[in-house]
């Protein structure tokens, strides 16, 4: 059974023969004639490049955003804006644009300027990125890798404008360490352990922690001691791009994407226990509940898989099973974990990509305080549903891991966030053999990835900051720094050509590296996203795209290049 929303259908208008000329020379207006172009300018900038403009027709839940040239010049392609009225709005740090409308018709190009004004200091703390705030802070390496944790559930915003003292900030940090991993300002689920927890005094580790918070903070008076640091704007390629947002309903809090042969956007939710869909021609999303195994525990998915057969898979975290969702006849299925019943256990990862090869889905479950059943790694076959354990071999760490993925002959690649962790794993699907593979000297970790055409498996080094390959046939891995500072960079898909593209939680930019050329491409998202999973969308003539989602304010984002 499903449950439906149905959202405003914003459709494409028939194309015109007439293109504004001013426009013309703009990479959107290549596209094809044009609905709706203008300049961007200051009065401290003059004409301004790599401002994000967004259009949103009223009543509509999608938003189409391009940015602006070197000449301060942006423009609308035709066959992204319908006919009707459209709210203007933009990104660039530091300024403010007064409400802004246009009005786009059918076979005429509307004209729109803007004219930005320069924010007041307090405006300007409510635009920075968790990116920007950990650049202004003052703070050790460790200090502000510690700062990464904070994303998870929410922006630097809350702790930076918090009053809280040394102590009053050491109890904060103990209390956020007893919520669930998927815990949010608007769903604060809670550990079962978590009443034991906060009844002792916050650790040495967390005094420490909510000093150095304490320092960074509006507790010592009404200004940061410190100066806000900003990005630069967009330039050259990165600018040349269309990205479109759709909103989601029901409080939905998307965690992972993924595209069908159809088109379809299936997503996992990270609080709510259903497997959703998205049609991005008419912004529909509908739901598809799943049933809840074990009530008083949190709710929510993570990671969204399709196997052989094209059914979908999601990982339904606290309620310790993966749940099966058979499109046609829109049946939803649960598995139980084997470890279930032990306290906090919860199925994180699954991956059935490769499930053509012998009808196995790998998964992954973690979380609890005891050891014994803390990760375990599983293989569930898909015809009896049945659960098989891979043990680590003996005398090694267990098989600890937050990304899941796996290879072309369906073997599993576990990569563990641990900064401490200087490696991932590859466990063999038939001879049960764990191998570990060392990774680049520095900071250590891997959070998220994906396997390429040629067997190759690429994934961010979230706390070092990196993009990252290894190639098992030479058993090597290359690596690429990310060229914005404490991006947190989450995860990493190769299109198969020469264009490697990475999500971040820090700097609501998007990456896309040309690995022949080690160029980097930063495409600045119109909101603040919080972006997490990556999903590639392949082009046969070179020119992919990608999707993402915003977690923590109910957003699906479609990023697409105009140019190599």
């Amino acid at each position: 059974m499903r449950t439906g929303t149905n959202l405003t259908t914003m459709f494409f208008g028939a194309t015109s023969v007439l293109a504004l000329a001013i426009a013309s020379s703009h990479p959107a207006a290549a596209q094809g004639p044009v609905a709706l172009t203008g300049t961007v300018s200051s009065q401290q900038e003059g004409k301004m490049e790599g401002v994000v403009v967004s259009a949103k027709r009223r009543g509509s839940t999608i938003m189409i955003s391009v940015d602006t040239n070197a000449k301060g010049e942006y423009a609308f392609p035709q066959d992204r804006l319908a006919p009707g009225i459209y709210d203007v709005t933009m990104r660039a740090v530091g300024y403010t644009l007064k409400p802004a409308s246009a009005v786009v018709q059918a076979g005429e190009p509307a004209h729109l300027d803007l004219q930005l004004a320069k924010a007041s200091p307090g405006a300007l703390a409510l635009q920075l990125s968790n990116s920007e705030w950990m650049q202004s802070a003052p703070g050790t390496q460790t200090e502000k890798i510690e700062l990464l944790r904070c994303f998870d559930c929410h922006g630097l915003q809350r702790p930076m404008f918090s009053k809280e003292n040394a102590h009053e900030m050491a109890q904060t940090v103990e209390r956020m360490g007893v919520h669930a991993a998927n815990a949010s300002p608007n769903f604060p689920f809670f550990l079962q352990t978590a009443s034991d927890r906060l009844s002792q005094p916050p650790t040495p580790v967390q005094e420490e922690f909510g000093k150095y918070l304490a320092s960074i903070n509006l507790s010592s008076g009404k200004t940061w001691p410190y100066k806000l640091q900003t990005l630069p704007r967009p330039t050259g390629k990165s600018t040349q791009v269309i990205i479109t947002t759709y909103d989601l309903p029901d409080q939905a809090a998307p965690h992972d994407t993924l595209r069908d042969k159809d088109g379809n956007i299936w997503f996992s939710d990270f609080q709510h226990s259903r497997i959703s869909k998205l049609d991005p021609k008419t912004g529909n999303v509908t739901h598809y509940p799943v049933p809840i195994s074990k009530p008083g525990f949190p709710t929510g998915g993570l990671m969204i898989t399709m196997d052989k057969d094209g059914n979908i898979w999601e990982a339904m975290m606290g309620q310790s099973v993966i749940a099966e969702l058979n499109p046609k006849t829109e049946k939803v299925s649960t598995y139980l974990a084997p470890d279930w019943n032990k306290v906090d256990t919860r199925f994180t990862m699954i991956d059935a990509l490769h499930s053509s090869v012998d009808g196995k889905l790998w998964a992954k479950t973690s979380g609890g305080p005891d050891p014994g059943h803390a990760n375990k790694l599983y293989q569930f076959d898909l015809t009896t549903h049945q659960f098989h354990e891979f043990l680590p071999p003996p005398g090694k760490r267990d098989i600890a891991a937050y990304g899941l993925v796996t290879d072309l002959d369906n073997n599993a690649y576990g990569l563990d966030n641990n900064p401490l962790q200087k490696q991932i794993w590859r466990t063999d699907a038939k001879t049960g053999e764990t191998t570990y593979i060392d990774l680049p000297i520095g900071v250590g970790g891997a959070r998220r990835g994906h396997i390429d055409s040629q067997d190759r498996l690429w994934f961010s080094q979230f706390h070092a900051n990196r993009f990252a390959m290894y190639d098992a046939k030479n058993h090597k891995i290359r690596a690429w720094e990310v060229p914005v500072p404490y991006a947190g960079a989450y995860d990493v898909q190769f299109d198969d050509k020469k264009y490697a593209w990475g999500a971040d939680m820090s700097t609501d930019l998007v990456q896309r590296l040309n690995v022949e050329t080690s160029e980097w491409s930063s495409y600045l998202l119109p909101l603040s996203i919080n972006t997490r999973h990556v999903d590639v969308e392949k082009d046969a003539n070179g020119l992919s795209s990608m999707w993402t989602e915003g977690q923590q304010n109910g957003k699906i984002v479609h990023i697409e290049p105009l140019t190599p």
